[in-house]
């Protein structure tokens, strides 16, 4: 038998596809995307935590909702420190294993954020109809807002830092992966998804009903959204603009 999976990620790293996929080769029960959001699943949970801060209470309300064990994907830059830092050791404490998913060009991941803002299309369903909209002209395409869009990924670099950091003092082996060795090429994504699903116990090889998963889950979720960019007003200076941001957040090594 498998252990649950909570798995750690950002908005627009391809972690919902890779959530399907191991929530439909697990034995445990399936429940939201992103359940902790406050109009999900388990949103009660974080809404009393965000108006009464009370760290027991969180436990006791974390205990409960994952004590049926359901794979989780969490999107860890939408709460707070002190959130992520209980739900690591109150699922740690419930046989979960952890798995980060994040994305090298990060950029290219804050740009992507604020393209689906814009547009309304946050995956594969209906996207290809917003987007044709917005190309023709029936749709007028916003800017982006770059103070915002610069803080946010300042945001996610701190709260990277603080899953390392926990990560680090919990003393186990939590594997990371990245967004472009899983999406960029159909056959080596095939090999690392295998890898992934071998590791966390959920994989067999001669599963032909897994192949046509993990097909679908290379080939048709993609939503061929970077052809948008070039719609968005401003996306040159705010790509600009963030990538002279992330040197400083990020400096090279000696």
């Amino acid at each position: 038998m498998s252990k649950p999976i909570l798995i750690w990620t950002l908005r627009r790293t391809g972690g919902t596809t890779l959530t399907d996929l191991l929530q439909q080769r697990s034995e445990y029960p399936v429940v939201d995307q992103e359940p902790f959001n406050w109009d999900r699943c388990f949103g009660a949970v974080a809404k009393r935590w965000h108006k009464a801060q009370n760290k027991a209470a969180l436990r006791e309300d974390l205990a409960k909702v994952l004590s049926t064990h359901p794979t989780i994907k969490h999107c860890h830059e939408l709460h707070n420190d002190a959130f992520n830092a209980i739900l690591f050791a109150t699922a740690t404490e419930l046989g979960y294993r952890h798995m980060i998913l994040d994305r090298r060009d990060e950029v290219g991941r804050i740009l992507s954020l604020e393209l689906a803002k814009l547009t309304g299309a946050w995956g594969k369903m209906g996207s290809e109809e917003r987007y044709r909209k917005f190309e023709s002209g029936e749709l007028q395409m916003e800017s982006i807002d770059i103070p915002a869009a610069v803080a946010h990924m300042k945001q996610c670099e701190i709260r990277r830092k603080a899953l390392h950091k926990l990560v680090q003092n919990s003393g186990l082996a939590v594997r990371e992966f990245f967004f472009e060795d899983i999406y960029t090429g159909p056959k080596a994504g095939r090999v690392l998804i295998h890898a992934i699903l071998a590791d966390f116990d959920l994989g067999n090889p001669d599963d032909a009903a897994l192949e046509q998963l993990i097909t679908t889950a290379l080939v048709y979720r993609g939503q061929n959204s970077a052809r948008m960019l070039g719609v968005i007003p401003n996306v040159n200076e705010a790509e600009k603009r963030l990538k002279a941001v992330l040197t400083r957040l990020r400096p090279a090594q000696p």
